[in-house]
């Protein structure tokens, strides 16, 4: 299928739901879940949309108590943007499909009117399903005239990053274990504190920020040469160091001499 073409399909079994009396409901709600499953964009549209969603916290931002009913009855309140609308209905509308939500009881403790079911049942479609419906119209016809970036590429870059953040975090979990395990790794803690003190020092100075940044450069330099299992590395980064300490002695007052102890305990353990 055309993007148009999920979209007109998605608006059809839209209206059958938003038309249908609550008899035919479950009926035609799984039609229109149906058609979202098997159309690659709007599917995208919504996983895009659910990325990072919680659905329990969000039960209680729009499923209230209401305020001037009984203490049992609730009341929807409109999401305040698309992203949510689509992600708090299309979640609502999948436990009600799959009966982990009782429709009959959900709708007379949120969509309670005048005690009369079927006024309960228009206000669900007023105020849930309409909504809906028109942020998926908005979206889609977006998406189609080029408005709004493919929701499948936004899915993709999406899942690209997360990847992509998963393996940084998994080298950064592993570098961690592998420092952990070094007969010098409390003198790599030492050294890394002592460095980020230097930092907040600097950065609550009076120097110029490119100063400060020059200065930045130098303690990072060490920080990250004393993890590695480069000598040489160490030894560049720490004389680097011991010259920025003796430029400005009255900022890392000591440092030259405190760190230099514990980089020197680190190079013999080589």
């Amino acid at each position: 299928m055309t993007k148009r073409e999920e979209l007109e399909l998605f608006l059809e079994k839209a209206d059958e739901l938003i038309d249908s009396k609550y008899i035919l409901a479950d009926v035609k709600l799984a039609n229109l879940l149906k058609v979202i499953a098997g159309a690659e964009t709007l599917l995208a549209l919504f996983k895009n949309c659910l990325t990072d969603f919680d659905y329990d916290e969000a039960r209680g931002k729009y499923l209230v108590r209401s305020k001037y009913l009984a203490p049992d009855k609730g009341e929807f309140v409109q999401p305040p943007n698309s992203r949510e609308l689509l992600s708090f209905v299309f979640y609502t509308l999948v436990e009600i499909d799959d009966k982990t939500i009782n429709f009959a009881d959900f709708i007379n403790k949120y969509f309670y009117e005048d005690g009369s079911f079927s006024s309960g049942y228009e206000a669900f479609i007023n105020t849930m399903i309409k909504p809906f419906k028109n942020a998926v119209k908005i979206l889609m016809e977006s998406v189609i005239e080029g408005k709004l970036q493919d929701p499948i590429e936004a899915l993709c870059e999406e899942e690209d990053r997360r990847a992509k953040q998963l393996e940084a975090e998994e080298l950064r979990a592993k570098k961690e274990r592998d420092i952990e395990q070094k007969a010098y790794a409390a003198s790599i803690k030492k050294v890394k504190e002592l460095l980020l003190e230097d930092k907040q020092k600097i950065k609550a100075s009076k120097k110029k920020e490119c100063v400060k940044e020059e200065m930045f450069l130098v303690i990072d330099m060490l920080a990250n040469a004393v993890e590695s299992d480069d000598k040489d590395a160490i030894t560049y980064a720490w004389v680097s160091y011991k010259n920025l300490a003796a430029v400005h002695p009255f900022l890392l007052f000591f440092r030259g001499r405190t760190v230099g102890k514990i980089i020197g305990s680190i190079l013999n353990a080589f």
